[in-house]
């Protein structure tokens, strides 16, 4: 997997992360999977990766992604960049880094 920069989008912060099609092909043979997240602090989030069969459509992470969102005040316009370890096998329990870059202009997620 290539490095993943995404600005989020409502949908995002609402709902669940949609991330570029075939982004995850070395994931493709189980459509849904636990994924392990480093944030920049070292905490590791663990993230539900669901794929549709075929992978016409893009991944979604969910789970204890709206944990995550809800932390680190997360909004609209904000972004993330998924950074993959190529040393490490991801199938195998390696981990995703994943940082943050806050936009000065986004809305926040209001844990109303």
């Amino acid at each position: 997997m290539e490095n993943i920069t995404k600005k989020l989008n409502i949908t995002d912060v609402e709902r669940r992360l949609l991330l570029p099609e075939n982004c995850l092909e070395d994931l493709r043979s189980d459509l849904e999977v636990n994924l392990k997240f480093k944030d920049e602090e070292g905490r590791v989030w663990t993230f539900r990766c669901r794929a549709s069969p075929g992978g016409r459509s893009k991944p979604a992470l969910y789970g204890e992604w709206f944990s995550f969102v809800r932390e680190k005040g997360l909004g609209v316009g904000d972004v993330i960049v998924i950074i993959s370890d190529k040393e490490k096998n991801i199938s195998a329990g390696g981990c995703f880094k994943i940082k943050i870059k806050k936009s000065s202009a986004s809305k926040h997620y209001q844990n109303e």
